[in-house]
């Protein structure tokens, strides 16, 4: 079990790469003529866990100030229970795999032979980005999990 500081600490650090990726991610669609609706997708559930992080951010910033109360360190105990080191692994895995793959199909200006050759790499990731999909999927349901132990 984690605590509240190290749990901040790691979604913090899991905001900062998210951010970067959604720039880029949204940079390539608007690049790319016909982009693939996978990635949309992706990108999607990247902007919704980076909604939900900022939630347990906020509140495991707020909680980790306020030690005195036995309900506040209650939540702040099964929040940890819920968001493992894990968890945190997990997620900052699949956000650097997520953007590797951005930057692999990234157009590169004035390489044209180049960029056809990304191009026609990108359905051969399609299924790499389905997979990250679920896995995106499941991460977000933990960390909302972790925020309706907060609500209650």
């Amino acid at each position: 079990m984690a605590d509240p500081l190290s749990i901040a600490a790691s979604i913090a650090g899991l905001l900062s790469l998210a951010g970067p990726i959604l720039a880029e991610g949204y940079t390539y669609i608007a690049s790319v003529r016909n982009s693939p609706n996978a990635l949309k997708q992706l990108l999607s559930e990247i902007s919704r866990l980076e909604a939900v992080l900022g939630q347990i951010d906020e509140f495991t910033l707020g909680s980790a100030t306020n030690t005195s109360s036995i309900q506040t360190q209650g939540l702040k105990q099964r929040i940890s229970e819920v968001i493992t080191p894990d968890t945190i692994k997990a997620a900052s895995d699949l956000l650097k795999s997520v953007h590797s793959s951005i930057k692999h199909c990234e157009r590169i200006p004035g390489q044209s032979a180049k960029n056809m050759g990304r191009a026609i790499v990108w359905p051969f990731r399609e299924r790499e980005v389905k997979e990250n999909l679920d896995r995106f999927q499941r991460l977000i349901n933990t960390f909302e999990l972790a925020l309706s132990i907060e609500s209650r």
